[in-house]
């Protein structure tokens, strides 16, 4: 234990110092979306941080999408820079949220293509947006990510959710009961497609299609959403402070960001509960959650 706590301790000094570090922002991590070609996109960004002097590594997967090589795990990535660019769209972003957590380094989001919900800003706001960058005129943005356990007697499996976790049926042909325990204690059992756990980055995807609410970013929630539940009386539930624990001995599976997937047959439960740290997403200062909302909802629309 004491071992654990030392280790522990210079793990978070480490990012301490990672984090300071960033504020120069002279060695720049940067993720392409998958499966686009996104080359000209890419020298565009890498024209615009040379004014300032910053050297941009390319992640090794987002390279080969743009016929160039590169050795930079995202691992590797996260060790040499400063700060994450993600470029692309919502789905990029929650790839490089999730895969640099560890690292507790700041994100910047630039979309190529629609605005989500998630990124910051368009490419061609970006040339105007970089001097404000390295005159500190910018705001961190500070999500609450969940810490995911899936258990089976002493095996174990960690991960980490951005936006959310569903415990679905899977098979279409089939209905899945879900057992559902809030610290330990059950509370209710679900039937239906399956249940949504969702942070409030989160409340805006998958949770708002199966009609959760929307909570805004900056609070500690967690929504628990039926999926077509069999019956009507099952509506979502909003925690604070708890960790929900799931269980079902029916073919079940747990999806995480849409982008893992777990087989219930090989584990008992899945537990979800707040981790500790954030994701840091850089962001303008005049950007509100409400100025997005109002934009990607049409929200105030006469």
């Amino acid at each position: 234990m004491c071992c654990f706590l030392v280790n522990q301790s210079k793990k978070y000094a480490t990012i301490a110092v990672m984090l300071k570090k960033s504020k120069n922002f002279k060695t720049i991590g940067l993720v392409l979306r998958k499966e686009t070609n996104l080359k000209v996109e890419c020298q565009r960004v890498r024209e615009i941080f040379a004014k300032y002097g910053a050297q941009i590594l390319l992640e090794k997967n987002s390279a080969a999408t743009i016929g160039e090589k590169s050795d930079f795990s995202i691992q590797k990535l996260c060790e040499q820079s400063n700060l994450l660019i993600s470029l692309g769209g919502d789905g990029t972003f929650l790839w490089t949220a999730r895969e640099s957590f560890a690292y507790q380094l700041p994100i910047l989001g630039v979309h190529a293509g629609n605005l989500g919900f998630l990124i910051s800003l368009g490419l061609d706001e970006l040339e105007e947006f970089v001097p404000k960058l390295y005159n500190k005129e910018y705001k961190i943005d500070e999500r609450k990510v969940f810490d995911v356990t899936l258990k089976k007697g002493a095996k174990k499996a960690k991960s980490v959710a951005f936006n959310e976790v569903v415990f679905s049926r899977a098979k279409i042909s089939a209905m899945a009961k879900i057992e559902a325990y809030a610290n330990d204690e059950y509370f209710n059992s679900y039937f239906g497609d399956g249940v949504i756990l969702s942070t409030p980055s989160g409340s805006t995807a998958y949770n708002l299609s199966c009609g959760g609410p929307i909570i805004l970013p900056q609070m500690q929630a967690m929504i628990l959403t039926p999926i077509c539940p069999h019956a009507l009386t099952q509506r979502p539930l909003v925690f604070d402070g708890y960790e929900i624990t799931l269980k079902s001995k029916d073919n079940t599976v747990v999806i995480i960001d849409g982008q893992e997937i777990y087989d219930m047959n090989e584990y008992d439960e899945v537990s979800v509960k707040y981790a500790k740290q954030s994701v840091k997403l850089i962001r303008k200062m005049e950007q509100s959650h409400f100025k997005i909302l109002k934009e990607k909802l049409s929200w105030g629309q006469q």
